[in-house]
């Protein structure tokens, strides 16, 4: 009897092993019929790139032309980055349109004395109203590092070739973004003003069928880096 109890428990044994075994080797259907589980992948928008044409740079130039005939609002920061300075410093401005009428208002870090307890301030600069170069030349008295910045944004930029260098559009999630240079002795032209000690000037570009969204401008001034990023709404 205790022979007979020994082989049936072995019996047992080995029938739970094979019926283990046996679950572990079949397939599953959640893949496939009868593949293994695969995981789709994510799927994202890739994003064309190609060299401007000339009809691209006519409809950037078109639509910063027209900015102003249905422009509501334009909201820019500035970042200077002067190591000898020891931090970055910022400004932010609005301009607003009313009918004809522009106000242009700002605020700017200003540094403050060795001996004060805070290393910058942040100044709240008076509202000025009248054209864009009306308000470019009542600024001009009072911005000093941003004051390139407070001209370049108010000018119209000339997008044309001979203007800009390495012209590339990127197309993607229906909007295109226009990256390119500006060659040093074409600044003037491209800007329609002469911007003072700015060399190494990069755009970009963002922009839809019948607006401009955002304009990016990449540059040393005096050999500091800048960065300004002008924000349009309609």
């Amino acid at each position: 009897m205790k022979t007979a109890a020994r082989l049936l428990a072995l019996l047992l044994c080995a029938l739970t092993l094979a019926f283990s075994v046996g679950c572990s080797l079949m397939p599953t259907n959640s893949g496939g019929e009868g593949g293994k589980a695969t995981k789709e992948p994510a799927r994202t928008t890739a994003e064309q790139t190609e060299d401007a044409k000339e009809d691209d740079l006519i409809q950037v130039r078109t639509l910063f032309h027209d900015l102003y005939a249905s422009l509501t609002k334009a909201e820019t920061a500035v970042v200077y980055d002067d190591p000898g300075i020891g931090t970055k410093l910022r400004a932010s401005s609005t301009l607003c349109k009313d009918g004809e009428t522009l106000t242009y208002s700002a605020k700017v870090d200003r540094l403050n004395p060795a001996d004060a307890e805070r290393f910058v301030t942040e100044e709240t600069l008076d509202p000025v109203v009248g054209t864009a170069e009306e308000i470019r030349a009542n600024y001009a008295g009072l911005f000093v590092w941003d004051r390139v910045a407070t001209g370049l944004i108010l000018a119209a930029p000339e997008v044309s070739q001979g203007y800009v260098s390495s012209p590339v559009i990127h197309t993607g999630d229906g909007e295109k973004t226009l990256t390119a240079g500006v060659p040093d002795d074409q600044l003037e032209n491209f800007f329609g003003i002469a911007p003072t000690g700015v060399t190494g000037m990069e755009i970009a570009v963002a922009y839809t069928d019948t607006a401009i969204r955002t304009l990016t401008l990449s540059y040393s001034q005096n050999d500091v880096p800048v960065t300004v990023t002008v924000t349009y709404t309609y």
